[in-house]
C-alpha cells in the first residue's frame, strides 16, 4: 500500500505537476481508501519526502547498471556523462525537478527535501569515487562530479523550454562533450569495476 501511494505520488507530479498533486488526486490513482495515506504518512509532506527519495534510489540504481556494462567504451568518462544526461531526461527527473520548485515555498517540505539532498550528495561523492580516479593528487573526484550534477541538472531544466526533442539532445550533447573533454584533464575512469558502489547508508534508515 506504501509503495502504490509512492507510485501514484510520482506519476501525479510527472503528469500534473506539484500544484495539481493533491492528496484526492493521489488517492484516485492509486486506487485506495481516503483513509490510507494518513495510516502510511503523518503529512503530505512525508509523502512527498518519501516519493523523492524513491526517485533517487531509481536513478543511483539505473546508473549503477549503465556503468557495468560500460566496460567495452573507449571512453568511459564521457559515456558516464551521457548516461546522467539521459537519465537526468527521464519523465522521473520532472518529478524531482517539480519538488525542488515547490519546496521554495512549503517549509515542511522544505525541510525533508534538504536532508535527502544533503544524503544525494554523499551518494553522488561516493559512487564518483567508485568508478573514477584523480588524474593528479589536485583533482577532487567528489567535488568534480558534484559540479557535474548540477551541470546536467541545469541541462534538464533548461529541456523544458525546448520545443523539439531532438534540436534538445544535439545542442546539451555538444556542451556535454566539451565538458567531458575538459574533465579529461582532470579524472579517469577506473579499470575492471564491475561491482555496484555500496548502498548508501542512510537507505538502512529510511
Amino acid at each position: 500500500m506504501r509503495e502504490r501511494l509512492v507510485e501514484a505520488t510520482l506519476q501525479c507530479l510527472i503528469h500534473e505537476g506539484y500544484a495539481n498533486t493533491t492528496i484526492s488526486k493521489i488517492i484516485t490513482t492509486a486506487k485506495v481508501s481516503r483513509g490510507a495515506p494518513v495510516h502510511h504518512f503523518p503529512s503530505k509532506a512525508a509523502l512527498l519526502e518519501a516519493a523523492a527519495e524513491q526517485l533517487v534510489r531509481k536513478i543511483y540504481i539505473s546508473l549503477g547498471k549503465i556503468i557495468k556494462n560500460m566496460e567495452s567504451s573507449d571512453d568511459r568518462l564521457h559515456d558516464l556523462i551521457m548516461a546522467g544526461a539521459n537519465l537526468l531526461r527521464s519523465s522521473e527527473i520532472t518529478a524531482l525537478l517539480e519538488l525542488l520548485v515547490a519546496s521554495r515555498h512549503e517549509p515542511e517540505l522544505a525541510e525533508k527535501i534538504q536532508k535527502l539532498w544533503i544524503a544525494s550528495y554523499h551518494t553522488t561523492r561516493m559512487a564518483a569515487e567508485h568508478y573514477l580516479d584523480p588524474v593528479s593528487e589536485q583533482d577532487n573526484v567528489g567535488d568534480l562530479m558534484i559540479i557535474t550534477l548540477w551541470f546536467l541538472r541545469g541541462m534538464a531544466e533548461d529541456r523544458q523550454l525546448s520545443h523539439s526533442s531532438q534540436q534538445a539532445n544535439d545542442f546539451f550533447n555538444r556542451y556535454i562533450k566539451l565538458w567531458s573533454s575538459i574533465l579529461s584533464n582532470h579524472l579517469q575512469a577506473k579499470k575492471n569495476i564491475e561491482t555496484p558502489p555500496p548502498k548508501p547508508e542512510y537507505w538502512n534508515n529510511a
